[in-house]
Parts: structure tokens; sequence; C-alpha cells
């Protein structure tokens, strides 16, 4: 039996439609269907991606949700199960540094200061709530966390710990772990739950791929919207984009160094055309046009060669 883990990036409004054309140019061109991945792992927006798989929509119905197409009668059961409108309500906050402590973490020994974790504990909580994220979710999956393992990570405000819900032993249903790993820092306010508060896992990183280097798959695949190919990427034009590509390079490195074969999916000068428009139907499509890109390479052939065999 092949073991294939699915890795889903950050990306706003922008990365679950990326990640819906991602996967199902691979279901159409490899007979791969994401939700039978051993697990999937998801940061921010790519915990939305994570969690419509493992509530069992397919992968074409994930990509028509974002085309405006008409969905399969189980696609559209499942779909149908959201009744809750999605709203951002604003709510009071403070002005005050939200996380001085975690501004603190990131400076103390190594000594390699984490510019992200420093930023973020010096701004003010964001004034946007998102719980209606964690009600939709729930309601996606009314029977609580899957049976199949999903990962969902967010970071914890008071030291700066990257946390992974599903897998750490913390409290937490998966709609109110979605809403912490999308709570976008100074945008969102941050996610209680229990005795701790929780915001975007982007903060460790855009994807976390490292979490999977050491559990055997016999492939990991990454689908990454907020990175871009080695030659589309540039720390002036775009230094967020450069920094998130640079972690995700270390972490493929540390999947590979395994033994594991990483597959990236990530947009170039094309793809990012069309992210810039800022429609879900574009989004949507770069993720696809990466995919079948990267299915066109060598890296394709190695693809096909493991995943066709779980089709």
């Amino acid at each position: 039996m092949v073991s294939i883990g699915m890795v889903f990036s950050a990306g706003g409004a922008k990365g679950d439609p990326f990640h819906s054309g991602v996967i199902a140019a691979i279901a159409e061109h490899t007979g791969f269907d994401s939700r039978d991945a051993e697990l999937v792992v998801g940061t921010s927006a790519g915990s939305f991606t994570a969690t419509a798989l493992r509530a069992g929509l397919a992968p074409i119905d994930a990509e028509a949700r974002h085309l405006g197409r008409q969905l399969s009668a189980e696609g559209t059961a499942i779909v149908e199960r959201i009744v809750t409108p999605y709203t951002e309500p604003e709510v009071e906050r403070s002005l005050l540094p939200s996380a001085p402590r975690m501004t603190l973490n990131s400076m103390l020994p190594p000594w390699k200061i984490d510019p992200a974790r420093f930023a973020y504990g010096l701004l003010p909580e964001g004034k946007r709530s998102g719980a209606s994220i964690a009600t939709r979710i729930d309601e996606l999956l009314p029977d609580g966390w899957p049976k199949r393992p999903i990962w969902i990570v967010a970071v914890r405000t008071n030291d700066g710990r990257r946390i992974v819900f599903g897998r750490d032993d913390v409290a937490g249903t998966v709609g109110q772990a979605t809403q912490a790993s999308a709570a976008i820092p100074a945008f969102y306010t941050p996610v209680r739950i229990g005795d701790r508060s929780y915001v975007d896992g982007a903060l460790h990183s855009s994807t976390n791929a490292d979490l999977v280097a050491t559990l055997g798959f016999d492939l990991v695949m990454i689908s990454s919207v907020k990175t871009a190919t080695p030659d589309a990427r540039s720390w002036r034009s775009d230094p967020e984009r450069a920094w998130f590509s640079n972690k995700l390079d270390n972490e493929r490195a540390e999947i590979r160094s395994t033994g594991t074969p990483a597959i990236v999916i990530e947009p170039d000068d094309t793809q990012l055309e069309l992210l810039a428009s800022g429609e879900r139907a574009d989004a949507c499509l770069a993720g696809r046009l990466a995919a079948e890109r990267v299915l066109a390479t060598s890296e394709g052939t190695g693809l096909r060669s493991i995943v066709e065999p779980a089709s």
C-alpha cells in the first residue's frame, strides 16, 4: 500500500482555490484522489482544503466550487451541511502589544531572532472575529475530528510555540483549530481555546512541511501558494514570498534527507499573474496550471510512478 502525505499552505483568500486546482489536476492526470492521502496537513487557508478533503469532498468538486460549476450530488450534499453564513464582525480591542512574551522569546538563545514572532508580539490584536469559521467547519465535519489523520497548524501566543492540532495533546474542535490556524495576526482576533490563545500557523511557516519529514511516507506532495519557483521569487520585489520560499526549500530538503520524495507545486511567473487578479477562479486556474507544469517534468514522471499504483 502506497502512503502519501499532502501539505497545503497558507494563502489567504487565494489559498483554498489554488489548492483545489492543484488536487483536481492531480486527480485528472494521475488518477490519485487526495482524499486517500494518509495524512493531510493544513496551515491557515490550507486547513480549509484539508478539512474539505476529510469531509469527503472530491477534488473535482473542490475545484468546481471555485469555478461556479455544478457539483456532483455527493459534493452538493457535503457542502450543504454548512448553513451558517460567513461573517467577520469587528470587536473591541486593546491597542497594547498583543504578545510581548512572544517577542521576548524570539530573542532568547540561540540568539537567532525570528522577525515574524518578534514583530507580531509588538502589534495589537486584530479586530475582526473569525468565529464563523469554526462554526462552519464544525458543520462540515459534524462528527468531530475525522478518523483519518488531519493536522492543523497554529501558533500559541503566550510563548510563540507551534502547535499541531490533531497531533499534539491540546483541546479544541476541528473548527476551532481551523479558525486558530487562519487567525492572521493583527487582523483577526486570537482564538481562545481552554486557557490559551492561538493565531495563524503561517507565523511559523506558510507550509510547515517539516512536520512530515520523519513519517516515512512513500511521497509527500506540497501545494504552496505563498512561495514561488526559484526563477519567479525576488527578495527585492516580494520579500515575504522569498522568505516563505526559503523556508519551504529548507523543509523540502529536510524531508528528502530522510529518503522521502517531496514534490512542491508552487506558482511561477505565469501563475503569479493569475493570482494577482484576486479572483477565486483565477487562483484555481493558477493551481491547476502549476500542477500540470510539474506533472510535465521529470519530477512529474517520478510522481506518477508512485501515485498511479495508489489510484
